[in-house]
C-alpha cells in the first residue's frame, strides 16, 4: 500500500494462494436449485458457492467459511440452505503446497424451536432448515462459548445460532433501518417505507477483544444520511441489546462522488482498539477500480466525525515476486503473475491470520466473472503479506490531540463587521475547538487605521471563549499610509497595533494562555507546544514586507529610512524567530510544526509586480530548517482571501521554487491559504492536529452562517 511504501516497508505480497473450483458442491437433504422451492431427495447436493465471512478454525490454514443466501435474492434462493464450511486451504507457498482446498465439515442453519417468528420456507417441517429465502447472512462472528452471531441484509438482522446451526433467538432489527425485504409478518422498526437499499445490511462485523461486543456496520448509506457515509453500530452479547453508541465510517475518498456507492464489505477486529475493514467497488475484471484493506482506529475520528483509517494493502496490486500465481493460469485469465490482482466484483471476507498477514477470499456470485469474462469465477483463498498491518494497529496509548479555529482576512467591511459577533459566537459554541488563530488583516484595505477601530476589534477579540492568537496583516499597519485609510506612518500604526492587541506579551487575548514571546518590540511573535506540535506566529505581513513604499512616489528620504529600518529590523527578529521555532521543535521532539503568518509568499499578483523580495530570506530560512526537521511543516497564511494548499517548495523545478532559487526539495513543507472573509462562501478553516495520525493534519473548511 502506499502507507506501507512511503514509510520504506515492503509492499504487499501474495504469499500463498489455494483454489475452490466454480462447481464444487455438498450433500443435501434438497438440490440446491435456483428458482426452485425444496424438494427432498436422496442422494441431493448443494452447490458450496463463493463465500462472504471467515473465520477462523483452530487450526492452521483452517477457516469457517460462509456462503451468503446463495442466487442473488430472496426469491432465487429458496433451495439453497444457509450454511457454514469447515474448509482447509492447503496454499502454494515458496515451500510447496498443493493449492487446493478440502471441505471437512458442514453446519446448516435451522430453527427447530420456532425462534424465528415470521413465516420461513421451511416452517411446516420438523427441522425447519434454513434457506436464502429467509435470511441473507454476510457476516459472522464466533463467540469464546462456540456460538454463532449472523449479520444479515433482509432486515438487516442480527441471527443467534449454537455451535450447531440451531437458533437460539428471534432475529433482532436494527433501530431506525429497514431493508426492502423486511418481512411483512414481522414488526418493523420503521413505519412505511424502506430506508436502506436492497443488499446494504451487515455485510461488515467485527467482534471485540474481549467477546462483549459487535459491531455490525452496513455495507450502504440510510437514506438521509451522507451517501458515502456507514452507520457503525454497538451491540452488547450480554443482554443481546444495541447500545446508545453509533459510530461513523466513511467509504472511498471524502467527497469524491466516484466512491460513494463503494461498499463496506468486512470488519474484523485486530486488537483491542483497532479494526480491519474491507471496502469495495461493484467492478470486476479489467473494470475492478477499487478492492482494499484499512486499518481503522475506535478512538479516533477525522474532522468530520468519521472513524480514523489507513489504507494498509490495495488487492489489485500486490507482488508475486516468487510466481505463486501463474502456473494456474488458463486463457484469458487476468490479473495473474507480477503483480497479482484480486479482480472479483464481491471481495467480501478478510481475517488476520499473523501479526502482518490476512487470508482473503471471494464470492463467487454463480457466475461472477472476475478472473476470466469466459468463464464463472471459483473461490480463491490468498494469504497475503502486509507489512505495514502491525504498525498500523498500534494499540500505544493516544498522544492528546487539538482542534483549532483557523480564521483570517476579517472582519472586512461594515457587513462582516456587523456579524463579526456572530462568527465568535459559532465558534465558541463548537465543542471540539480548543484554540483560534487570527492571520491578520482585521479590517479591508480601503477602510481608516483608526484606534477607535482597533479597540472595537480588540474588545470583539475579547468575547472569544477560546485563546486567540493574532498576528498582524498590512491592511492594519503596512498600508495605512493610503488616503483613505488615514494617511498614517505605517510604523506607528504597528505600534499601536502592538499596543492595543498585544498590551499583556506572552498572553493570549480571549481566553488567557500563557505563551513565549519575542523580545520587545516584537512582542507579536509567539510560540506554543500543543498537541506533540510546535505552533508559532511570525509578523510577516503583505506588500512585500513591508518593503512597497509607504506613499508611493511621495515617499521622502526620511519616510524611506523609516521604512526600511523597520523592514530591516523586522527581518532579522523574524529570522531569529524561525530558528527559534525548529530549535524548540527538535529539542522537544515535537511531531510536527505550524507557522501562521498573514503574507502570502507566493500570491500570483504580487509575483507579477515583483513584490516579494521582501519575502526572500525567510523563504530560505524555511526551507532550510524545514528540510532539516523530521515531521510535517504546515505554513498557514491569509492575504490573498481565497482558500488553497500544495507544498510550495516540493519541486525544485515548480514555478514556486524557482522564484525564490530554492534547488533542493523541501517535501514536508505544507501550505494552506485561509478562506478571506471578502469570498463566497464566508469560512473557517478547522484544523485538527493528531500526532498518532500518518500526517498530523487534517482539515475541513466550514461555513459561517449568514
Amino acid at each position: 500500500a502506499a502507507h506501507a511504501a512511503a514509510a520504506g516497508a515492503p509492499a504487499p505480497s501474495l504469499a500463498g494462494r489455494a483454489i475452490l473450483p466454480a462447481d464444487a458442491s455438498s450433500p443435501a437433504p434438497f438440490a440446491g436449485i435456483v428458482n426452485a422451492d425444496p424438494a427432498p431427495a436422496p442422494g441431493s447436493t448443494q452447490p458450496v458457492g463463493g463465500f462472504s465471512a471467515l473465520i477462523d478454525a483452530g487450526e492452521k490454514d483452517t477457516y469457517w467459511a460462509m456462503p451468503d443466501n446463495g442466487f442473488g435474492s430472496k426469491a432465487n434462493s429458496r433451495s439453497f440452505l444457509l450454511r457454514l464450511y469447515k474448509v482447509r486451504a492447503n496454499f502454494k507457498t515458496a515451500h510447496g503446497g498443493s493449492g487446493d482446498v478440502q471441505i471437512l465439515k458442514t453446519i446448516t442453519l435451522r430453527d427447530p424451536n420456532h425462534k424465528v417468528p415470521f413465516a420461513i420456507v421451511n416452517g411446516a417441517t420438523r427441522d425447519r432448515l434454513l434457506t436464502g429465502g429467509d435470511f441473507d447472512v454476510e457476516s459472522v462472528r464466533q463467540t469464546k462459548r462456540g456460538d454463532f452471531w449472523f449479520g444479515e441484509e433482509f432486515g438487516p438482522f442480527l441471527v443467534h445460532a449454537d455451535e450447531n446451526g440451531k437458533i437460539l433467538d428471534a432475529p433482532i432489527p436494527t433501530p431506525d433501518v429497514k431493508s426492502p425485504d423486511y418481512p411483512a409478518d414481522f414488526p418493523a422498526p420503521v413505519a412505511g417505507a424502506a430506508n436502506l437499499n436492497r443488499s446494504s445490511g451487515f455485510e461488515g462485523m467485527a467482534l471485540s477483544q474481549d467477546g462483549a461486543t459487535l459491531y455490525p456496520t452496513l455495507e450502504g448509506a440510510v437514506t438521509g444520511d451522507d451517501p458515502q457515509v456507514r452507520r457503525m453500530y454497538e451491540f452488547d452479547l450480554k443482554t443481546k441489546t444495541y447500545t446508545s453508541v453509533r459510530r461513523s465510517y466513511r467509504v472511498g475518498t471524502p467527497g469524491d462522488a466516484a466512491t460513494t456507492g463503494y461498499s463496506v464489505s468486512d470488519l474484523v477486529k485486530l486488537n483491542a482498539t483497532h479494526l480491519l475493514a474491507l471496502e469495495r467497488d461493484n467492478g470486476q475484471g479489467t473494470g475492478a477500480a477499487f478492492k482494499r484493506a484499512f486499518v481503522v482506529d475506535l478512538r479516533r475520528t477525522q474532522p468530520d466525525g468519521t472513524l480514523a483509517k489507513q489504507q494498509v494493502v490495495d488487492l489489485l496490486n500486490l507482488a508475486d515476486d516468487g510466481g505463486l500465481s501463474a502456473p494456474t493460469a488458463r486463457p484469458g485469465d487476468i490479473g495473474l503473475g507480477n503483480p497479482f490482482s484480486f479482480p472479483y466484483q464481491t471481495v467480501e471476507a478478510i481475517l488476520p491470520t499473523g501479526p502482518d498477514q490476512v487470508s482473503v477470499v471471494n464470492d463467487t456470485n454463480f457466475g461472477s466473472t472476475g478472473r476470466n469474462p469466459s468463464l464463472p469465477d471459483y473461490s480463491d483463498f490468498i494469504s497475503v503479506r502486509v507489512p505495514g498491518l502491525r504498525a498500523a494497529a498500534s494499540e500505544r496509548p493516544l498522544l492528546p490531540s487539538s482542534t483549532y479555529a483557523i480564521i483570517g482576512d476579517t472582519p472586512y467591511g461594515e457587513p462582516q463587521i456587523t456579524n463579526f459577533p456572530k462568527d465568535v459566537a459559532a465558534l465558541n459554541a463548537d465543542p471540539d475547538v480548543s484554540m483560534v488563530m487570527h492571520v491578520g488583516d482585521i479590517k479591508n484595505g480601503s477602510s481608516r487605521c483608526d484606534t477607535t477601530y482597533y479597540q472595537q476589534i480588540r474588545s470583539a477579540f475579547d468575547a472569544f471563549a477560546d485563546p486567540l492568537v493574532y498576528t498582524p496583516g498590512d491592511n492594519e499597519w503596512t498600508d495605512c499610509h493610503r488616503a483613505n485609510n488615514g494617511g498614517y506612518q505605517p510604523d506607528e500604526r504597528l505600534s499601536t497595533v502592538r499596543s492595543i492587541f498585544f498590551d499583556r506579551p506572552g498572553h493570549t487575548l480571549g481566553a488567557d494562555r500563557t505563551l513565549a514571546y519575542q523580545a520587545p518590540p516584537y512582542v507579536e511573535n509567539v510560540l506554543w507546544k500543543d498537541a506533540s506540535t510546535v505552533f508559532s506566529t511570525i509578523d510577516v505581513p503583505g506588500s512585500n514586507n513591508d518593503l512597497v513604499p509607504w506613499f508611493g512616489d511621495l515617499e521622502t528620504d526620511a519616510q524611506r529610512q523609516a521604512r526600511l529600518q523597520e523592514y530591516s529590523g523586522r527581518l532579522v527578529a523574524d529570522l531569529r524567530w524561525v530558528d527559534h521555532i525548529f530549535d524548540a521543535a527538535e529539542e522537544t521532539r515535537a511531531k510536527a510544526v505550524v507557522i501562521g503568518i498573514q503574507a502570502d509568499m507566493w500570491d500570483p499578483a504580487a509575483v507579477a509586480a515583483d513584490q516579494i523580495s521582501g519575502f526572500q530570506p525567510l523563504v530560505e530560512e524555511l526551507a532550510k530548517r524545514a528540510r532539516r526537521f523530521h515531521g510535517p511543516v504546515l505554513l498557514i497564511n491569509g492575504d490573498s482571501h481565497v482558500y488553497g494548499s500544495d507544498y510550495p517548495l516540493a519541486d525544485p523545478e515548480a514555478t514556486n521554487s524557482k522564484i525564490y532559487g530554492i534547488k533542493a526539495k523541501v517535501p514536508n513543507l505544507q501550505r494552506v491559504t485561509v478562506q478571506g472573509s471578502t469570498s463566497v462562501p464566508h469560512e473557517w478553516l478547522k484544523l485538527k492536529i493528531d500526532p498518532n495520525a500518518e500526517g498530523v493534519f487534517s482539515w475541513q473548511n466550514v461555513a459561517f452562517a449568514g
